[in-house]
């Protein structure tokens, strides 16, 4: 695992990358490869924080039972459960806790 990073250093990395607006933020699932963004699980009625830990396959009911790391995706995972691979440590800043997420999507791989 990598160094933990601040919650304001992960933020501007998204700013740099995405823009201002957290919904166009646009995170990669690391066991299916899915491109997800907060507005999207935002779309679903979802609390689009999930969008930074699991794959949107657990809640958008179009895939059914789609197991973990199917691809291409979506598929089931989400950080919160068994195993976790996702590969970024944020710092919590109210709680100090490391929380584990997953990695910004490359701008040009973002399809709306």
């Amino acid at each position: 695992m990598v160094a933990p990073i601040s919650f304001d250093e992960w933020k501007k990395h998204a700013i740099s990358k995405f823009g201002e607006s957290a919904s166009e933020w646009a995170f990669k699932c690391p066991c299916c490869g899915n491109i997800q963004t907060m507005q999207q699980f935002d779309n679903l009625g979802v609390d689009p924080n999930l969008a930074y830990f699991n794959c949107i396959g657990r809640h958008d009911g179009k895939h059914g039972h789609v197991d973990m790391g199917t691809k291409p995706g979506p598929c089931n995972y989400t950080g919160g459960g068994l195993f976790n691979m996702n590969p970024v440590a944020v710092i919590h800043p109210e709680t100090g806790k490391t929380l584990y997420v997953f990695d910004f999507a490359d701008p040009a791989e973002v399809r709306s």
